[in-house]
């Protein structure tokens, strides 16, 4: 049987293509235009009468537009397929000239992002794309980068393989014909089979933390104890805690697992000024004429504990941490968790508006629980 070989079009690769009507970033074509079309550079297997396998491209545009792969494949001398190579990327060849190339000696299919070129053979083969939009002229698109309006047509995740239609050859010989019946119908269960053989060989992927797809990703998180549904926690956030799940999990319900979370999500330089203040650690220290104003801010409770972060206030952020927090936190506790502004200073770049006050220093002791914010003296 075929090696199975993999050409995927990078950003490089899809830099050497011809294309017009579009405008690339990355590895994405987004179109400017009602009539776009683009030429893929060679593909070249080194190896004569190759039987190449599928191309896959995923598509995003509009339902009165109509997508059209041309696909054209040979055997020839290198010099030759040279030639036959700048012709498709000269700019001064019109495009229906090439397009009859392709219909002559290829062929053409409408409308399906996975092809099949099981019926294709050659060491090189040629792939062209044309997306034709029936609503709309040239002068009515509208750049991409306006919001207002969005991209309506874009190619992206394009690949081709070389496997060819290994499926098929463990037939007997006389349901091998290529263009036949049998061939035609069992080509669709031969691309089913080959991407759950893709899937199994790849498997492994799957249980990397780093490489794994989000769904996975959160199963995996399931699978530890680790409750991680929603959108609140961004991709990054949620494999660097995943990496830390076993420890975090042996230390769930105690004030270090808090300490983790927060370095977790926070980074370290917010860690540094973060403060965990747990309400029963205060009993004694606070002044009877600020008994309200401590169990606004710390409970009334013994098992309150509050956190006090020194970052500007973001509701998302606070959000997820939260989320977290209630599912690693002592039972029976309840968290506060308090974004500290900064306080300013005459001598800081500050706006004094008519709602705003200078603070006065007091005295305190480092023995009274108090609040270290710049605003006191110690004694």
């Amino acid at each position: 049987m075929q090696s199975k070989k993999i050409y995927t079009l990078s950003e490089t690769k899809l830099a050497m293509a011809y294309f017009e009507g579009f405008m690339q970033e990355g590895r994405v074509l987004y179109a400017t235009g009602s009539r776009h079309y683009v030429i893929l550079n060679r593909f070249r297997s080194y190896e004569k009468n190759t039987k190449w396998g599928r191309f896959h491209c995923k598509r995003t545009f509009s339902q009165s537009s109509t997508l059209r792969i041309y696909i054209l494949s040979k055997d020839a001398e290198e010099a030759q397929a040279n030639q036959l190579n700048q012709y498709f990327h000269d700019s001064r060849e019109p495009w229906p000239q090439k397009r009859a190339c392709f219909e002559q000696e290829g062929a053409v299919f409408v409308n399906h992002e996975d092809v099949l070129l099981y019926a294709f053979s050659g060491e090189y083969l040629w792939i062209a794309i044309e997306i034709e939009d029936h609503e709309i002229e040239d002068h009515e698109i509208k750049p991409y980068e306006n919001e207002s309006h969005p991209v309506r047509t874009s190619l992206y995740d394009m690949y081709l393989d070389s496997q060819g239609d290994n499926f098929m050859q463990t037939f007997p010989e006389i349901y091998q014909e290529e263009g036949e019946f049998s061939h035609r119908y069992m080509s669709i269960f031969s691309s089913v089979y080959q991407d759950l053989s893709d899937k199994i060989a790849n498997m492994d992927q799957y249980f990397d933390i780093r490489t794994t797809p989000m769904p996975v990703l959160r199963e995996i998180a399931g699978w530890l104890g680790f409750e991680a549904t929603g959108d609140f926690l961004e991709e990054e956030m949620l494999r660097s805690l995943i990496q830390e799940i076993y420890q975090l999990n042996r230390i769930k319900g105690t004030k270090e697992v808090l300490r983790k979370l927060i370095r977790v999500i926070l980074g370290n330089e917010a860690f540094s000024e973060t403060f965990i203040i747990e309400r029963n650690r205060l009993e004694g220290y606070i002044p009877n004429d600020m008994q309200q104003t401590y169990q606004k801010l710390y409970g009334e409770s013994a098992q309150d504990v509050t956190i006090l972060v020194k970052i500007p206030e973001n509701e998302k952020l606070q959000q997820q941490v939260m989320y977290l927090l209630r599912q690693f936190k002592p039972v029976r506790s309840r968290i506060r968790l308090v974004f500290c502004q900064r306080c300013s200073h005459l001598d800081s770049y500050c706006y004094l508006d008519y709602n705003a006050a200078l603070a006065q220093k007091g005295l305190t002791s480092t023995d009274q629980g108090s609040r270290m914010n710049g605003t006191v003296i110690l004694q």
